[in-house]
Formats: C-alpha cells, structure tokens, sequence
C-alpha cells in the first residue's frame, strides 16, 4: 500500500451540531487536559471541514482501519445500507433508495440525511463537544446526522455545525470530546519553519501529496496542533488546489527529531480509482 494512504486513508473523524454556546479564551485555564498524556487522543479528536458554501462538519471516515469506534461506524452503516441502498444514489438511482433526502450538494460531496441511520449513529457517540478553529472555540451539541458516499473519495459519515462565530473563533478546524487546555499564540514561525521543512523531507516518499503548506494554529506544551488546507475546495473546488486537506498534532522537542502524534485527513484525488 503506498505511503500516501497510509497518511490519509487510515484515519477517522466525527461530526457536530453547534450549539449557542461560546466559551471565551479565559475559560481555558480551568480545564483538565492540559497534556497529552491525559487525553485518549484517538477517541477524542476529530476533524472539521467546510464541505460546501453552506455546511461546515465534523467528520468520521467510514470503512477504514484503526479509527475511533470505526467499526462501529462501519457495522451501522452497513446494516443501514444494506436494507436502504444507500449506494445507489452514487448512481443517481434514487427509486432505489429508502428513507433518505438530499441534505445539501452544493459541494464536493453530495450529503444525503437517513432518518435510521441518524437515529442509530446518535446512540454511539457523544452528544457535546468543542470545536477548535484557528482563534478560538465553543461548544457544540450533536443535532443531525448527514453522510456522504463517493466511489474513489473518502466516505464519510458529518455532524454539520450552525452558527460557529468565525469572528471570534476562526476556521474550525478540530473537535474534542474534552475541553483541552489549549494556547493559542501570536506566532509559529520558527516551529512552523521546522514542521515544513520535516514535511518537505517525508513527502518525497509519497507518490501522492498537495503544495499545501503545514499552517501550526495552536499548541499544548510541546504538541503543535495543525492544519493542511486552502478551506476552498468545498466551497469552490474549481479554485481549490487542495486534493489532501487534513489535521496534524507534531511533538516538536529542542534537539529532539520531529515526531506526529496524531494525523488525520480526506482523500479528495480518489486515489483508489487512480
């Protein structure tokens, strides 16, 4: 299996609905998790994205290994599909399909909503979490539960979010099941400067990778929390050079290589199908 998939098809993600509810900086000096060695990461943290003009999710990747609650996630779907035929709306072979309705398809996916499949997705995960963008976050409660299927892209399962403040908060960009005592600094150059230039180093082993530079957004002692992403190929894909868009936590320690904790992101290109 090349490198590349190795890096974004071995992922998870997860979604959420946003609450009216915004946590101000100040907060962050009472939380718990203010190291990664108290947090179950995998079982935390979950991506976010812009999938289109209107709908900005959480996501879980479906049918792939070494996921949070993945093959939970897999085993509803499957059961779901399997009596809904879900797949075949990839097909535009809508009479086939049971119980669903088009969500939103203004983006690169084309959301569909099931009412079992909502239902039954609810029951394993959690109902509230914070959102992370790139200034700030809020807390966030899980409403609805949309889905989208491509034939070479990453499946996904999305909890689409409502009325993130992106004033305040910037673009999300992560969710944890935790509130974690996170900074937020004015600067990353000089780490921002190292992660690249490690990127740059383990790229040349993939056969498949994006020009998108390695943006770091906040910190947690020495885990550096960042982004890939050009946050337009949901929204104007036609602009959007961004096949790769994902999330990565780096240990940056003084005289110490560079290592990932944690990585997490879509397949857009459709690798599979190459």
């Amino acid at each position: 299996m090349k490198n590349i998939t190795t890096l974004f098809l071995s992922l998870l993600l997860i979604s959420c609905h946003q609450k009216n509810e915004t946590i101000p900086k100040t907060a962050v000096q009472h939380t718990e998790s203010d190291s990664l060695d108290k947090i179950d990461i995998d079982k935390t943290l979950h991506c976010v994205y812009a999938l289109s003009k209107t709908t900005t999710a959480i996501v879980v990747n479906l049918h792939e290994k070494n996921t949070y609650n993945g093959a939970k996630f897999d085993e509803v779907f499957n059961q779901i599909e399997k009596k809904d035929s879900l797949y075949n709306v990839l097909y535009q072979d809508t009479t086939r399909v049971q119980n669903f309705e088009y969500y939103d398809t203004l983006g690169i996916y084309k959301l569909i909503r099931n009412k079992t499949l909502e239902n039954e997705i609810k029951k394993i995960t959690d109902k509230n979490y914070y959102v992370y963008g790139t200034k700030g976050f809020s807390k966030v409660t899980i409403n609805k539960v949309v889905c989208g299927l491509d034939e070479c892209r990453t499946n996904i399962i999305a909890f689409p979010i409502e009325n993130f403040d992106t004033t305040k908060n910037g673009k999300p960009l992560l969710c944890s099941k935790q509130l974690l005592k996170i900074n937020y600094q004015k600067s990353y150059f000089d780490i921002e400067k190292k992660i690249q230039e490690f990127d740059e180093k383990e790229s040349k082993n993939y056969d498949y990778k994006d020009d998108i530079k390695t943006k770091v957004f906040a910190n947690i002692g020495d885990a550096y929390f960042a982004y890939n992403d050009d946050f337009m190929w949901g929204r104007n894909p036609d602009k959007s050079k961004c096949k790769f868009p994902g999330r990565t936590i780096y240990i940056v320690k003084k005289d110490k290589p560079i290592k990932k904790f944690w990585v997490d992101g879509l397949d857009l290109f459709g690798i599979p199908c190459d």
